[in-house]
């Protein structure tokens, strides 16, 4: 199997910059993307519980049934964005993701609604492994935490003014003009993808792989997705829950969120490098599980916040530790691939999560669903003690 090219020696050394044009076009292309995704997510439970009567698991389904097909697209897109480019990922990323915000427009039961997720999570599944990939193809070694940092930022930025103009477009005009503002930026990200990432290669493997999994990236897969199951939740319910306590809108709470997100890894970019991924980790899980349980026992708009806060604290630095094992457990030809297998934990987490915390919330409430989220960051917790540490000490 022809291999990519060996990276030249200047590219890793101290003087090879991170932020060139193509980093910050592609950054760009990344804030478009998420802007649209934010849209959907203060919208559809609104959506799929005024305009079709669903109900809880109903809600979760559709706010997270596109990691499903998500999860069963990543193992075959990593090869593809190996052997035929990362542009390739992008582009037909965004295309479906695209038609999955736009067929919203025809939904006519929650069941079509569930299926237009389902062609956005095949999109997600695309747009997010050839990005990321391309990403740490520009990142200086010795940088990738950093740039992983950064590059975040242009996903919660996405995430944090999605909702606030997904919510506002909801109630000024209406959910037809939410989902035609998404497939619009969704065209913006194509464009931007275009120029910001690079074409296929002359040297690119051809072929499959002789798995489509790369396994060594399951380690760090597996604690992401513990860590992420209950910000699922917080994704799905937490418009609903801010309602059943008597505040009219929750664009504050996303906006709040992403803001801490945004700040802290800029300021603290660096900090998952000097850090390590132990360290960093566990961290994440402890400011993650105390922000999703002082949601579940502090039912006021106040705790709402401070849960918020925490929440996302925890989330700060948590994917850029545990991305850089995944990316550093590969070559270079199989970046892609270890890519699409660690973003599994994306897809299964949303889509399980949103499941499982759905019924949580049809047996319970919303503060329970916050609270076994929780349960769920403190099991991650003990897991990275077994985890992390082997990886840490080469056993890839």
């Amino acid at each position: 199997m022809v291999r990519f090219s060996e990276v030249p020696e200047r590219l890793l050394t101290h003087q090879q910059p991170l932020f060139t044009l193509r980093f910050v076009l592609l950054c760009a292309c990344v804030l478009s993307y998420f802007v649209s995704l934010g849209l959907v997510y203060p919208v559809l439970p609104g959506f799929v519980k005024n305009e079709f009567g669903g109900g809880p698991v109903a809600v979760g389904l559709a706010v997270g049934g596109f990691g499903l097909t998500a999860a069963l697209a990543r193992p075959i897109v990593g090869p593809l964005g190996d052997s035929l480019g990362r542009r390739f990922l992008v582009v037909w990323g965004c295309v479906f993701v695209s038609l999955g915000v736009l067929g919203n427009l025809w939904a006519t039961s929650v069941t079509v609604v569930v299926l237009f997720r389902l062609l956005t999570g095949l999109g997600e599944a695309a747009f997010f492994v050839g990005v990321a990939s391309a990403m740490q193809d520009n990142a200086p070694e010795h940088r990738r935490g950093e740039a992983t940092s950064y590059f975040s930022v242009a996903v919660y930025a996405g995430l944090a003014c999605g909702p606030l103009i997904g919510e506002q477009i909801a109630d000024t005009v209406s959910y037809d003009a939410v989902w035609i503002t998404g497939g619009f930026l969704c065209g913006s990200a194509t464009v931007l993808g275009i120029a910001s990432v690079p074409g296929r290669p002359d040297d690119a493997p051809t072929g499959w792989p002789d798995s489509l999994i790369h396994w060594p990236a399951l380690r760090p897969a597996a604690l992401l997705g513990f860590g992420l199951m209950g910000y699922s939740g917080f994704l799905a319910f937490i418009e609903l829950h801010v309602e059943d306590i008597g505040f009219a809108r929750s664009g504050f709470v996303f906006v709040t969120f992403a803001a801490i997100v945004i700040i802290l890894r800029v300021l603290l970019a660096r900090l998952p490098d000097q850090l390590g991924p132990q360290r960093t980790s566990i961290l994440s899980y402890v400011s993650s599980l105390v922000g999703l349980w002082v949601l579940a026992f502090w039912s006021q708009m106040f705790g709402v916040f401070v849960g918020t806060v925490l929440l996302a604290m925890g989330q700060v630095f948590l994917f850029p530790a545990l991305f850089v094992m995944a990316v550093e457990s590969a070559p270079v030809n199989k970046r892609s691939q270890a890519i699409s297998s660690f973003s599994i934990a994306f897809d299964l987490a949303v889509g399980i999560g949103g499941l499982l915390l759905g019924g949580v919330v049809a047996l319970s409430s919303y503060s329970g669903a916050f609270f076994v989220g929780g349960c769920l960051s403190l099991l991650g917790l003990l897991m990275s003690r077994i985890l992390i540490r082997p990886y840490v000490k080469g056993a890839v």
